[in-house]
């Protein structure tokens, strides 16, 4: 249950710092996720050509959320951390109630090859920290040491203390709904470009608690591999269960966002336990045979009313593959639709799509939405091109360091 002494009302995305690491080499490369007002982003897109870093640096962001589950972690789960080479520093506001007061604060999730001293590649002044509003600084991660050892940081931070004990004991606990979670500490459901839904490989299936049900600090999304625990089935059959509404609640919610009224999940069949999709009122075939856009759609909703809490971070690798275009700008509508329902909801998306970009310009308000971008690097197209074209206008272009 949440504690009444440590509850967070904003768990926000300000600035990644990045060194030696995939292509971000011989220099620092930064990131800002906020507003031309130094809000926060609640919609950010990443566009580059491939090879330039998008999925390394939503790798990097998973990675980094993992380590508040991790008491005393062997390793980073990055080959350029694990081997000593790179380092990296991602800076987030957090708000929240704590031992009775409101606190804002600026919390750095550190990994890699960092000084001892002063372990941070951006140092968060008075005046910077007053900018977004924080009146605090803490530093939680670890320090790669010779050998491959890794040392905490933070050690003695006791709001570190009280962050990272409040996490650990909520592990596993059960969602309380559908898209209605009361736990206010923070996930990240990070969602890989390959989110397929594949043929269920056995037959020996039951009643079973989906794998990572409860509250984890993240959760990876991507192509399934035939197992029932891992599978939508179960997720879908699980719910069905417990009888308690959230079936019902899943059902209409996916049917709502990606089909229409002559094709649905229609149910579950009870053998083998399987969800039921209704095509023109009489054809029936599993989720697997969906369209790569469809179960594309399906995966991420599902998970993400499965598995967000009242602070999520949703990590999306290529927002629209295997989508249409005109697939692609439902999608971004869904997804605005999103965070303007839930207000602790961000959205971190890499995405090839020009059509997406030209539909989604940041200068131009929303309601509910504070928008950013970025275009990493300068060489998806010449620079005298890029100044030129609409994408300049709107999006900032990734600088080094």
């Amino acid at each position: 249950m949440i504690k009444d002494d440590f509850f967070i009302e904003a768990f926000e995305p300000l600035w990644l710092t990045i060194e030696n690491i995939g292509p971000f080499r011989e220099s620092p490369y930064e990131i800002d996720f906020t507003d031309a007002e130094n809000q926060p982003c609640n919609i950010f897109l990443l566009m580059s050509q491939n090879g330039r870093g998008k999925t390394t640096i939503l790798d990097i962001m998973y990675c980094l959320m993992s380590l508040l589950g991790e008491d005393k972690p062997d390793r980073f789960g990055h080959e350029d951390l694990d081997e000593g080479r790179g380092r990296v520093q991602w800076d987030l506001r957090v708000k929240l109630d704590w031992r009775g007061e409101k606190h804002c604060v600026v919390l750095s999730l550190l990994a890699g090859s960092l000084a001892e001293e002063q372990p941070a590649m951006k140092i968060w002044s008075e005046k910077q920290l007053e900018k977004y509003g924080a009146r605090a600084w803490h530093r939680l991660g670890f320090r790669y040491l010779a050998l491959g050892h890794l040392e905490r940081i933070g050690k003695s931070d006791k709001f570190v203390a009280d962050l990272l004990g409040r996490i650990r004991a909520e592990m596993s606990s059960s969602p309380a709904g559908f898209e209605e979670s009361t736990l206010s500490l923070p996930t990240l459901l990070y969602f890989s470009a390959y989110r397929d839904i594949e043929v269920i490989a056995s037959m020996e299936r039951g009643i079973t608690e989906p794998e990572k049900w409860g509250y984890y600090p993240v959760h990876e999304i991507t192509r399934e591999d035939g197992t029932w625990t891992r599978s939508l089935d179960n997720l879908l059959v699980w719910l069905k269960w417990l009888d308690d509404d959230r079936f019902e609640k899943v059902i209409k919610l996916v049917n709502d966002l990606v089909f229409d009224k002559n094709k649905y999940i229609n149910g579950i069949r009870r053998v083998p336990p399987e969800a039921i999709v209704m095509v023109n009122g009489t054809e029936k075939h599993r989720l697997d045979r969906l369209s790569s856009g469809e179960k594309s759609l399906v995966q991420m909703f599902l998970r993400i009313g499965a598995h967000m809490t009242r602070n999520t971070l949703i990590i999306i690798d290529e927002l629209d593959v295997h989508l249409h275009s005109s697939w692609q700008h439902a999608l971004l509508n869904l997804l605005k639709q999103l965070v303007r329902e839930h207000p602790g909801m961000t959205v971190i998306a890499s995405t090839h799509s020009r059509e997406i970009l030209e539909a989604f310009p940041i200068d131009i308000p929303e309601t509910g939405i504070r928008k950013g971008g970025d275009i990493i690097r300068t060489d998806l197209l010449p620079m005298e091109v890029f100044k030129q074209c609409e994408l300049g206008n709107h999006y900032r272009i990734g600088m080094i360091k």
